[in-house]
């Protein structure tokens, strides 16, 4: 009885977490006749007539919005462009910055190291609202600002990553890398040909939020951008009106695919990574 009751809680919380998606997947294949409809029936919610006139699936299914969407509307494949350039510019500016300093942190065990971590750490819960008007300071005095160096300049000192990969360096046990010196290996081949091989899981976890976290940022480009040439997926839907709702939702559709192909391709090797590590523990 308990093994069915956790399948039935499992099962409630997958359908309360996948409706979103179902919703918009649906919402891509209406007209423009169903949107309305749709429309009128929410703006009416209480009422009991509107409410069992409601429809789970649509009518008259069409793909008319994403015939819209890729051959009459250039912006979007300029805004998915943006989107593309920037993410992968802070993931790698991410890589070159935040994985030396995980090695860093992981290697110094003087108090100091130890007390500049921690700033890290409480750097990283802070929410953008109160980092908001300091960078847009700071970026103003260095004339980023309505560039893209605006979002990619904060983005690639972001602590997360750090947060992340340090524990797998600090992991690495000390008679291998004393080991690794006794053969001659300095600084850059320890952290080379020892951490970086053995952070792997770690830097695909942290590459794969960071991925999920800036795609879909808005916060930072309604800050610092108003230059609609530069700007990303995210601000082109929030531009979006409601007699474009289909096309909204195709939008929508369509910017999520990267982040869940990349999600689906990386579990394979967050997983394998994971498993040669607790096999080559034993």
């Amino acid at each position: 009885m308990k093994k069915y009751g956790k399948t039935l809680i499992i099962l409630l919380v997958m359908i309360v977490m996948l409706y979103p998606l179902f919703f918009v997947l649906l919402g891509s294949t209406l007209g423009n006749d169903e949107t309305q409809r749709y429309l009128e029936i929410l703006n009416d919610a209480g009422d009991k007539n509107s409410f069992l006139s409601f429809q789970l699936f649509p009518q008259f299914p069409t793909i008319r919005s994403y015939i819209t969407l890729l051959l009459d509307m250039p912006e979007f494949f300029v805004a998915f462009w943006n989107s593309v350039k920037t993410t992968l510019i802070i993931i790698f500016g991410q890589f070159l910055i935040n994985t030396p300093a995980s090695w860093w942190f992981a290697r110094q065990n003087s108090k100091w190291s130890r007390i500049l971590y921690i700033i890290y750490v409480i750097l990283m819960v802070l929410p953008f609202v109160i980092m908001m008007l300091p960078q847009y300071s700071l970026l103003k005095n260095l004339g980023l600002l309505d560039k893209i160096g605006a979002i990619v300049a904060p983005a690639i000192f972001s602590t997360l990553s750090v947060f992340i990969i340090y524990p797998y360096f600090r992991a690495i046990p000390n008679d291998i890398i004393e080991a690794a010196r006794v053969d001659g290996a300095n600084e850059w081949q320890l952290f080379t040909k020892i951490g970086i091989p053995l952070a792997i899981p770690a830097i695909l976890i942290s590459i794969m939020l960071n991925l999920f976290e800036y795609w879909s940022a808005v916060e930072q480009m309604i800050a610092f951008i108003k230059n609609k040439q530069i700007w990303t997926l995210p601000m082109l839907l929030n531009t979006f009106q409601l007699n474009k709702l289909s096309v909204a939702f195709t939008a929508s559709v369509l910017t999520l695919i990267l982040p869940m192909l990349c999600a689906l391709i990386w579990r394979r090797y967050l997983t394998g990574g994971m498993v040669q590590k607790m096999e080559d523990s034993k």
